[in-house]
């Protein structure tokens, strides 16, 4: 409807103009010198027009090399980009040969030529052709200085997977060099200083870890139990290992791992009533079967205070069944042979554990009971061997 609108005002309006040019067409005079040139109207018009598209297609003639050229490269760079897509493609599916062959085709005239260099490493690495994989790295590295980091990190990776530890250490070591702030460098740190037991200076890196790793907060926590674990562990005297207890914080001193470890440094150097006392503090708060065990290991000598307190443990926290049967082991050892079968029969009746059913035949069989020990060394044995067979699925 409004398409047919605009023709009928444009044929009003072309004839309206023609009505104007009839009755007086206008004309066009140009003075050069001693000449005059007279045109009309129309035609000067007419001219002015075929002159702007003359001189609009010839600026396009113009450039279209240009344009061709252009197009021609973007065309050329498509084509390699698709190549080292389907070199991307074609390592994942474990075609190495074929994934090197593309990205190499693809280096020169794609959009990421350090994309391709890097997958023509992977892809040589997965041959085990070292020495290829060894003189793109080089390429790499002489070819992409923005991208040193990069090309260095993975070189550390390769040959931490080959378990050159030492030549990793100096490479990480130039990367943090060039970038203090690298924290997937300090990562792979971490792991050789795990590996190698370099505590403090895992420990010096600790607090970069926490702010920057992408570590889950889980692995961070293990990892800080682990390294205080390690440095109290590797402390000599009694004087440094205090030391280094009071500098914790309060969350880790708190910690049920750390502060077992504590208590049995302090058990070796003599320090047995500090243990203890650590110990009895902790335990008015919350259980731990670790430091349980610890009580009972550094008061192996005296069976009734170690009873006396566990008895106490027991009203405390009734529903631990590994306390129940820690506390019917110092019994046996006690020769208190009722009081160990209450215990037991008590921690069955809460969980039922192979260990629960082992120490039950022992007090059986001490009474005389050898068919009711027998049989409760057959639960125990067949609860073990159910729990050792691995679960199918259906």
């Amino acid at each position: 409807m409004k398409f047919g609108l605009y023709i009928v005002l444009t044929i009003l309006f072309g004839a309206f103009i023609a009505q104007i040019l009839n009755e007086n067409p206008g004309y066009i005079s140009i003075y050069f010198r001693d000449y005059v040139i007279e045109l009309s109207l129309i035609f000067f018009c007419f001219a002015l027009i075929l002159t702007f598209l003359f001189l609009h297609y010839l600026i396009k003639t113009l450039k279209a090399p240009k344009i061709i050229l252009k197009k021609t490269r973007i065309a050329i760079q498509n084509k390699a980009n698709n190549l080292l897509e389907k070199s991307y493609l074609e390592m994942l599916k474990g075609n190495y040969p074929i994934a090197e062959k593309y990205a190499k085709k693809a280096r020169f005239n794609c959009s990421s030529p350090l994309l391709a260099y890097m997958q023509i490493i992977h892809a040589t690495d997965a041959q085990k052709n070292r020495m290829q994989r060894d003189d793109w790295l080089k390429n790499a590295f002489k070819k992409f200085k923005y991208a040193e980091e990069v090309i260095l990190y993975t070189q550390a990776k390769i040959q931490m997977r080959e378990l050159n530890y030492e030549d990793a250490r100096a490479t990480l070591g130039k990367i943090i060099e060039k970038n203090p702030n690298n924290i997937l460098a300090k990562e792979l740190l971490t792991d050789l200083y795990i590996r190698f037991s370099e505590w403090e200076s895992l420990s010096n890196d600790l607090d970069d870890i926490k702010n920057k790793s992408k570590f889950e907060k889980d692995k961070i926590d293990k990892l800080e139990i682990l390294i205080c674990n390690a440095l109290i562990n590797s402390k000599d005297n009694i004087k440094s290992i205090k030391k280094y207890w009071k500098g914790l914080s309060k969350s880790l001193k708190n910690n049920p791992i750390l502060l077992n470890e504590y208590c049995l440094k302090l058990s070796s150097k003599n320090e047995k009533e500090n243990a203890k006392k650590e110990i009895l503090s902790f335990m008015k708060k919350e259980y731990s079967n670790d430091l349980v065990k610890t009580f009972i290991k550094i008061h192996s000598n005296q069976t009734t205070d170690v009873i006396k307190k566990l008895s106490q443990w027991i009203e405390k926290y009734p529903q631990q069944t590994e306390l129940l049967l820690m506390a019917a082991k110092v019994r046996i050892k006690n020769e208190e042979w009722h009081e160990a079968k209450n215990l037991v029969e008590k921690a069955i009746s809460i969980e039922t554990k192979e260990e629960s059913f082992f120490i039950l035949g022992e007090i059986l069989f001490h009474f005389g009971k050898v068919d009711s020990a027998c049989e409760a060394y057959r639960k125990g044995m067949k609860m073990k061997i159910n729990k050792s067979q691995p679960k199918i699925s259906p």
